[in-house]
């Protein structure tokens, strides 16, 4: 199969790996260095046991006008990105196109359905870590498991994309097609990690060792729960936040993106993170003040830049 990964970043690079075992994958970005350096050397990909490959079968282009559609598009750009990012790389979609999104946040369908008829979109959550250390250069962290559904009854086109994905390697690839609960499975997972890990700059295994910040991911995630619940669901908390700590240690030397975000002085995705909360929680009238007070230092962090 043609796959496409738009935003070839740490994520979409490790998918990028599995995928390229049996299918043509083009990884897309707009980092020129990044690139380049794919397309001259090869990707240079550290894999979890320490061990370094080459890759050399992945083109890598920062324009796709002129390519054909792919059969799975895969989008790894940050939430916000998302409508920019499919718009410019609309000669990707055709009309039988499958669109993968793995991105974190709540919300990113809301964009991909004006490129996309529902049923063509498949919503997917990934427990996975990785950090770029340079133009095509990707250290690889950790990989939970992967979640994938589709946002109607049909699961075909997400039973594709999993076979898809277990045939590439990916490890713990599995079918959940209440894909409300799966976002907001991964909403949960970023609001007990990222902004904690961006306002403390450590990695994702402090909120599992550190005392302090697993006490403060606990309190984020249970305000997140209740005002979730509040909406409809029926989430247990102590399992929600027992997968936090778990995919903190699965990915405990990864670097957060958001504190990757902080780091390199771009926007974060806090708003589609905490601030969901947030946003969720004022619909239904129950406030979330330590969402609010994360979303507000994150904002606060990205005025400094």
């Amino acid at each position: 199969m043609k796959v496409a990964i738009i935003g070839a970043g740490a994520m979409g690079c490790i998918y990028g790996t599995y995928l390229r075992r049996h299918n043509e994958v083009l990884l897309v970005d707009v980092v020129k260095a990044h690139v380049d350096a794919i397309n001259e050397r090869g990707l240079e990909f550290v894999h979890l046991d320490g061990t370094t490959e080459i890759f050399k079968n992945m083109k890598a282009t920062m324009d796709t006008a002129g390519y054909p559609a792919a059969d799975i598009v895969v989008l790894l750009t940050k939430g916000y990105q998302s409508a920019d990012a499919l718009a410019a790389n609309k000669s990707l979609i055709g009309p039988k196109t499958i669109v993968l999104s793995l991105q974190n946040g709540y919300g990113n369908s809301d964009e991909i359905v004006k490129f996309v008829p529902e049923e063509q979109i498949v919503l997917g959550t990934s427990g996975g870590g990785a950090i770029v250390a340079g133009p095509g250069h990707i250290l690889h962290k950790g990989q939970g498991p992967t979640h994938v559904g589709c946002m109607t009854k049909d699961q075909s086109k997400a039973e594709i994309v999993a076979k898809l994905l277990r045939e590439g390697g990916v490890p713990n690839v599995e079918l959940t097609p209440d894909v409300k609960e799966l976002v907001w499975s991964k909403v949960f997972v970023n609001v007990g990690i990222n902004a904690i890990c961006a306002l403390m700059d450590d990695t994702n295994q402090c909120i599992a060792n550190n005392e302090f910040a697993r006490k403060a991911s606990y309190a984020l995630v249970q305000e997140a729960v209740g005002v979730v619940n509040a909406a409809g669901m029926h989430f247990n908390f102590e399992d929600v936040f027992k997968n936090v700590i778990d995919i903190a240690l699965e990915t405990g030397g990864n670097r957060a993106s958001m504190l990757a975000d902080v780091t390199n002085k771009r926007l974060t995705e806090v708003d589609r993170i905490n601030g969901a909360i947030v946003s969720e929680g004022a619909k239904v009238g129950v406030a979330a003040p330590l969402n609010a007070l994360m979303t507000n230092l994150i904002h606060a962090k990205e005025k400094l830049y």
